[in-house]
């Protein structure tokens, strides 16, 4: 991917990352985001999900959807959230799910790419409380380039899209699967909260495994954070074999998006897998 710059001007608008839109500026972004991205998916689906560059100034409802729910969990408010993620937002890309009936964003993704400043979880897991030794890691899950490994910097969903077997989070999964095959990513990070990390694991049945063997601990507002790998060509027959299960069979339709990708056409990615 080319290289990016955080604040970005695109015609005449210059853009800065944002994670306290007003309501007026959060309406506008997701109404002309919807307009430029989604008349291409069928009409017929209410959530969609976008991928959205971290320079563009859509990338800013992502960041506001990330703030609304961690402020509201952890405590995370804008001024933590500009301080925990900017030295990682010129290598961010988001996931970004959108409700066409009511015209606003409903849940957000978001990868982080290697860069200088590394990758945040490593970074993260590298200090207190989980004190994690980065060489060892990499060598205990075989990587060997830094550029195939993609970092879920965050996965925030607003309350009422978050039961059931049409929950958001499923998309974004989904959307983001897609979008590493796109770009021949072969691993997966991540800092989970334990409740949706449980969810991810017992029910749609992602093979995350502990990093490098490390307990959980506390993190950023949580009482009880899980750093994470995936190695992403298990992650189909993984959850194919999931589906099968007593668990599985509980969500079986959002399996059948997760797995078979039986909604696939509600996604706009940058560009498909195989393109």
């Amino acid at each position: 991917m080319p290289a990016r710059d955080t604040d970005t001007a695109i015609g005449a608008e210059v853009f800065s990352p944002r994670y306290d839109l007003s309501d007026s500026e959060l309406e506008e972004l997701t109404l002309r985001l919807l307009a430029e991205r989604a008349r291409e998916l069928p009409e017929h689906y209410r959530l969609v999900a976008i991928e959205v560059d971290g320079r563009s100034p859509f990338s800013n409802v992502g960041r506001h959807v990330e703030r609304v729910v961690f402020e509201a969990t952890f405590g995370n408010d804008a001024a933590e959230m500009t301080d925990e993620y900017g030295a990682y937002e010129e290598t961010s890309t988001f996931f970004i799910s959108i409700d066409r009936e009511t015209h606003t964003p409903s849940g957000v993704l978001r990868i982080i790419e290697d860069s200088p400043h590394g990758l945040k979880s490593l970074n993260d897991a590298a200090r207190e409380p989980f004190n994690l030794e980065l060489d060892e890691a990499f060598r205990f899950h075989a990587i060997t380039d830094p550029t195939e490994i993609w970092d879920i910097g965050t996965v925030a969903v607003l309350p009422d899209y978050r039961r059931g077997e049409a929950a958001v989070s499923v998309q974004l999964y989904r959307a983001m699967y897609l979008s590493a095959l796109v770009h021949s990513i072969k691993h997966i990070v991540s800092i989970v909260d334990d409740r949706p990390l449980r969810k991810m694991r017992d029910f749609l049945g992602i093979p995350f495994v502990p990093l490098a063997d490390t307990p959980p601990g506390p993190y950023l507002g949580s009482k009880k954070s899980h750093a994470v790998y995936g190695y992403v060509p298990h992650f189909l027959p993984k959850a194919r074999a999931h589906r099968d299960t007593m668990r599985g069979l509980l969500v079986r339709n959002a399996l059948q998006r997760l797995v078979d990708g039986t909604e696939d056409d509600s996604i706009s990615l940058d560009a498909r897998p195989g393109a």
